[in-house]
């Protein structure tokens, strides 16, 4: 069945299983469907030329993707950090694709020579600077990926959208939980009725995401994150939508704050919110900036016919079992560890996106939902400040 052949082909894990994914034309984008015609990779007569902007954690995921697909499939022939001597060190490891260092983004496509060997940008900047870097990506009409967000401020991130969708060039947004194995397996049983005795409708009426971190990030970090709403909590929102198509009418946030530095930037670091959808769906998110016991990530759907819960991910699957009890291993203890493979999924199917003919991009509605999730946000911050019900269209 097509659900069969796409949870077998999502857990192909080695290198060569994902080479070939990329060199069949495998795409699993955003949401179901993209606008485009799926081409095959399977004459990878010239890597996709990457530009990478931002050489810090989240960098360094995209570095370890570049390294694990290799320069046949994906060459990087530029690095952009302010930070010029890393960026240096960096262009050095990967001198056979002569890549070179720049300290902006605006160097680069100033350039007139450089940005013409530049196929697509990876922004994986701090947050401050992605609406800038994605204007100046697209309007390059430069294939581009950004982490999230786009922007912290509505305007901005409705300006980004309006360039993307004119552009017409493949543009994704970094929300990796889309490309875990387990979450899609989760979509695909709701898309595919497991729920529902309906056909055509998913048959949700309950969703339960869990979403604690760990460990607790810097506050350099948190400093520029955004806060809990905008940096984890939008991740959660984004499930939801990932599995339902759905936005909600209406949210209510109760939070608190146990950690002084976090209370110190007006913010909390321990939040439940209710979202209430048209259709009738209720769904809860509680979160936290950091569990001791590790990275802690569970959906549970409940539906007409039943449940279905995506379960953590442990670090092995042996279990002691002694007169004592039984032991079982931890979870995994943070997000890099839960989501390696995530960010080599996102770079195989951005490339896919790029070397289809005609490039592969998102639906409008899929690329608009950047926006309309943005303002969820916006509205569970401001019901956890003003303690009360918030509706969507006080904040859209």
């Amino acid at each position: 069945s097509p659900r069969a052949s796409r949870m077998e082909a999502e857990r192909l894990s080695n290198r060569e299983a994902l080479l070939e994914r990329i060199s069949s034309g495998c795409h699993e984008l955003d949401g179901p469907k993209a606008v485009g015609v799926s081409a095959s990779l399977a004459q990878l007569d010239s890597p996709v030329r990457i530009c990478l902007v931002g050489l810090g954690r989240a960098g360094a995921f995209h570095m370890q993707s570049l390294r694990f697909v290799g320069a046949r499939v994906a060459q990087l022939v530029c690095v952009v950090d302010t930070n010029l001597e890393l960026a240096r060190r960096t262009a050095t490891e990967f001198a056979a694709s002569d890549c070179v260092a720049r300290a902006t983004l605006e160097e680069v496509m100033a350039d007139v020579a450089l940005a013409g060997r530049v196929d697509a940008i990876i922004i994986a900047s701090t947050t401050d600077t992605h609406y800038g870097l994605c204007k100046l990506a697209l309007s390059a009409s430069k294939a581009t990926f950004t982490e999230k967000p786009i922007s912290h401020h509505a305007e901005e991130v409705d300006e980004v959208i309006c360039l993307a969708k004119a552009a017409r060039v493949p543009f994704l947004v970094g929300y990796q939980r889309r490309c875990d194995r387990n979450f899609r397996a989760l979509r695909d049983l709701i898309a595919d009725g497991a729920l529902s005795s309906e056909p055509g409708r998913h048959g949700v009426r309950v969703i339960k995401c869990t979403s604690r971190d760990n460990p607790r990030p810097p506050e350099e970090y948190l400093r520029t994150s955004g806060g809990i709403f905008h940096d984890m909590l939008s991740h959660d929102f984004d499930m939801i939508h990932f599995l339902t198509g759905e936005i909600p009418d209406e949210v209510f946030t109760v939070g608190h704050c146990y950690d002084p530095a976090i209370a110190a930037l007006d913010d909390v670091d321990t939040v439940v919110v209710t979202l209430r959808y048209a259709s009738g769906l209720l769904a809860t998110v509680d979160s936290s900036r950091v569990a001791a016991y590790g990275y802690d990530q569970r959906v549970e759907v409940f539906g007409e016919r039943g449940m279905l819960t995506a379960q953590n991910e442990s670090r092995h699957t042996v279990e002691l079992a002694t007169a004592a009890g039984h032991l079982r291993p931890c979870t995994e203890w943070s997000f890099p560890e839960r989501y390696r493979h995530t960010y080599t999924v996102e770079l195989t199917e951005f490339l896919n996106m790029v070397r289809n003919e005609p490039p592969l991009v998102e639906e409008d509605r899929l690329v608009e939902r950047h926006a309309l999730l943005g303002a969820v946000a916006r509205a569970a911050e401001r019901s956890w400040r003003e303690g009360r019900n918030v509706k969507l269209a006080e904040v859209a």
